[in-house]
This record gives C-alpha cells, structure tokens and sequence, in this order.
C-alpha cells in the first residue's frame, strides 16, 4: 500500500464488545466516508443480539459470521477491505498473533490496528516490557513491527490512557466509590506529591480511530497517544465535586500499601490482579502524556518523531474541558 492511499474498506473484530461497540458507532456516524464497513461476528453473537445485529444491518453494516479464533479460514474476507481494527478483550488478544500472519499474506498491504486500548505498554522502556499485563500486547506489537519492517503490513497503535468510563468507578479501590460520598485516591495526601493521570473516554477512544482512519499517510507505521484529559487526581475529585454538586470525602491508599495488596493479588493468582496493577501504573504516573511524544513513526526499525505528520492528527476531534468529560461519564 502507498503512503496516499485512502482507507475505504474497513472491518472490525471484537465489534459487540466494551470499546468495540462505541468504534463501531463512529465508523456508522461517518459511514459515507467509506466504501465498505463491516464487522466480523460468531455465529453464537449473532443469534444472541440479534436485535442490535439488525441495527447494524439497516445502518448499512455487513454483518460476517466467521471465527477470529481460526484466521486463516477468513483469509480470502480479509482480502476484501484494506484496513482491519481489532477490538478484542484481553482474555482474547493472543488470536492476534495468528492474524496478523494471515493479514501479512495479502497483497496490497493491509493497514493493522490491534487491540492497544486501555494503557500504555511502551511507557518506561526500563519497566513496562516486565509488566504482566503487558505481555500479549508486547508479543503482537514485535510480530506486528517485523511484518512492517518487512513492508508486509502496515499499523496504527491508538493507544490511550485509563478509560475514563471505568476509571472514575474503580469499586472500593479509587474514583468515586460505591457510597456515592468518598473519592478514593491512590498516593500521596499532598496534591504537589501526585502524579498526572491521562484518562480516555470510550467516546473519545472512538474518536480518535476513526479520524485517524480518516488521515491514512500520517497515522501510517505509527503510534498514537490520545486522552481525554490529563490530570492530578486531587483536581480529578474537585471535578467530580462540580459534577456532582456536593463534597466528597477523600479516602487515601498509599502506593506502598497498593504496591503490597497488588503482589498479594499475583500470588494469589486473583483475577484482579490486572486491575490492581493497571492502577498503580496509573497513579505512579505512567499513563501522563504529557511527558511522552503525541505521535512516534516507526522508520528503519527505530521510533521517531514527524511533526509535519503529527499536525495533521486529529483535528477533528474536540479537547473538551474537564468537567464535560466527567459528566459525561458520572451521568451528572
């Protein structure tokens, strides 16, 4: 694929999903800027929400019943569009390793957007590749860069902060808590100690896949910061308080004692342990953006910034103030 080549033929997999769902909604929003939009489906999901799947249907989406599990028995759908947007969970991100196998076989190249949502993997070079939760993306983002280096390929990682959805309602843990009176905050007491959180609504996550869809050649090979918002979390609770329109008690948990319940967690082989160590990347401060290049290119093997690429991102997608953000997400 050349660097000015428009993506018109889109497929998503993992559509129906948590994030899925609202990328696929702004792919429908703007589906007469495409020639094809789709969504890959098992047959099990189109029986059980059909009323959505007809939904989808009158929009103009086509509905493929397949399984993303076996790849390869999809090969010859995959060679109908030119740009395949992953938004698989978690427990399924390692079928992303035999698809982009499969993809790499189709001529021309296929432009990649793998599931990356929901922190930063690349962080802190010292410490992010030893993350556990970090594994299965780290494992795809090499075979995924290899493919490119080889011009099998090409990707855009939209990669975002917390989401804000579910950042701000962590249970007893931090955000607003379930009392609906306290604000539970990760760290130090001293708003000057904390660290600057890069939080992503699902709305925006959306957002900024499609327009960078929308703008091919400078989100080609590359990889994307995008927030909603950055942060301390003391000024996160005093925009919760306006949202809300009441003071919140502020509930305290050091990172040591966080650090602790986490390792307990691992040892336990909790399945919140993830949770618990997204968090305290979180509140460390690894998800601040604004320490961290918006836009790195992948040229030669090596990361680089392009400012000329980088202006052309995102214009089309609104910084909105604060408190906006998180009345949309307390529903205020």
């Amino acid at each position: 694929m050349t660097q000015t080549q428009e993506l018109e033929k889109i497929v998503l997999i993992g559509a129906t999903g948590t994030i899925g769902k609202p990328i696929l909604a702004e792919f429908v929003a703007k589906i007469n800027r495409f020639k094809r939009l789709a969504v890959i489906t098992s047959q099990s999901t189109y029986e059980s929400k059909g009323k959505y799947i007809e939904e989808l249907k009158a929009a103009g989406v086509e509905i493929i019943i397949g399984d993303i599990s076996k790849p390869e028995s999809l090969k010859e759908t995959f060679a109908g569009f030119d740009t395949v947007v992953s938004a698989l969970g978690r427990a399924a991100l390692h079928v992303q390793l035999d698809l982009v196998d499969v993809l790499a076989t189709i001529t021309p190249s296929i432009r990649f957007y793998p599931s990356e949502y929901g922190t930063d993997i690349r962080y802190d070079p010292e410490t992010s590749p030893h993350e556990i939760p970090h594994q299965q993306k780290l494992k795809v983002r090499a075979k995924v860069e290899a493919l490119a280096s080889e011009g099998r390929i090409t990707f855009t990682y939209i990669v975002t902060g917390p989401f804000a959805d579910t950042f701000f309602r962590r249970g007893n843990l931090a955000g607003v808590l379930p009392d609906g009176n306290t604000y539970g905050i990760i760290g130090s007491s001293d708003p000057n100690l904390q660290a600057k959180i890069s939080g992503t609504t699902y709305s925006d996550t959306a957002r900024y896949v499609v327009s960078s869809v929308l703008t091919p050649e400078a989100s080609e090979n590359a990889t994307l910061r995008v927030s909603s918002f950055t942060a301390k979390p003391a000024n996160l609770q005093v925009a919760s308080e306006k949202v809300l329109g009441k003071k919140l008690e502020t509930q305290y948990v050091s990172l040591d004692e966080h650090r602790a319940t986490e390792k307990q967690k691992w040892e336990e082989k909790d399945p919140w342990a993830t949770g618990y160590t997204l968090l305290r990347l979180w509140y460390e401060g690894r998800s601040d953006f604004s320490r961290k290049p918006k836009a790195l290119y992948l040229v030669n093997g090596k990361e680089v910034e392009d400012k000329e690429k980088e202006s052309q991102l995102f214009r089309d997608v609104p910084q909105r103030p604060l408190e906006e953000v998180i009345t949309e997400i307390l529903g205020a």
